[in-house]
């Protein structure tokens, strides 16, 4: 067996014949509802705040939530720290998070860990749920915000100097994921959350299409304009790549014209990722790789 994220989620799914695997959320009696887990040193380092630590893990759970055009509403939360002080720093950043998305509190649990290590379960409602699966040929593809930006800040913060904003205190896109699916035509959507070519690729092989990006129509964050720039790194390589943007990479047949919004390619016939009219491969983060 492939010792790769996809294939082992793959793997798991066919073994228990789940027919919900395969999306951000599974869709239950008109709720969705998603599951993350984040550890220290994989999804945080050990030196980030831990408020901040609390914080970007409940908002890539919550991303999830606005990849598939839904709002939020409960969530159970489990925490596990070497000390209770860790875990109410912890939870600091999610409370704050979760007053600002309305989300409520439902249960949870708490365990010693010498690892710092958040889990949620968050049901929301959509009233039309967007899966990955529905990119079509011709459909053009969109992403929100910027990209970039939360790399930058890991890499900042690593080397002692000042992270960005968008690394530690990433906002889902809730609000516009909603307007979206309410005002157009979304044939599939995904959250950046292994970075944009690594997420593209999870759309082309679902359906089967080839997602084909330019160069020049991906928005740039300006805090990674300014990294690469200092150290000589190409910013469109950088930001294709980079992880825990939690933006939303989509596709639509309509014109879409919003001011968050930006056309970067267009879906066309066979399977892969094209940049700039030339096959590219995701350099985006992956929990498991070959041979490990």
């Amino acid at each position: 067996m492939k010792r790769t994220e996809d294939f082992i989620i793959e793997y798991i799914g066919d073994l228990f014949s789940s027919k919900f695997i395969g999306d951000d959320c599974a869709v239950i009696d008109n709720r969705i509802i998603t599951k993350d887990i984040f550890i220290m040193g994989t999804h945080f380092p050990e030196e980030l705040p831990l408020y901040y630590a609390g914080w970007r893990s409940f908002a890539g759970a919550l991303s999830d939530i606005a990849a598939m055009g839904g709002k939020p509403e409960y969530f159970f939360i489990g925490i596990a720290g070497e000390s209770g002080e860790v875990i109410k720093e912890l939870v600091k950043g999610v409370s704050e998070l979760a007053r600002i998305y309305g989300v409520e509190l439902a249960g949870g649990d708490t365990v010693f860990s010498m690892l710092a290590v958040l889990s949620f379960t968050i049901v929301g409602k959509a009233e039309k749920p967007i899966m990955r699966r529905g990119a079509r040929p011709g459909d053009y593809v969109y992403v929100t915000g910027d990209l970039g930006g939360s790399r930058a800040g890991l890499e900042l913060f690593l080397s002692g100097e000042r992270a960005t904003e968008k690394f530690i205190k990433p906002l889902p896109r809730i609000k516009e994921g909603i307007e979206l699916v309410e005002k157009y035509n979304i044939t599939s959507m995904i959250d950046i959350s292994d970075g944009l070519l690594r997420d593209a690729e999870r759309i082309s092989r679902i359906n089967g299409v080839s997602i084909n990006l330019a160069g020049e129509a991906i928005p740039i964050n300006q805090d990674a304009m300014y990294y690469c720039k200092e150290r000589g790194l190409h910013p469109v390589v950088f930001s294709v790549n980079s992880g825990e943007e939690y933006e939303l990479l989509f596709t639509s047949p309509d014109d879409i014209k919003e001011d968050y919004v930006t056309r970067i390619g267009e879906v066309g016939e066979g399977v892969g990722i094209n940049l700039d009219n030339k096959p590219v491969s995701p350099e985006g983060f992956e929990h498991f790789r070959e041979g490990k």
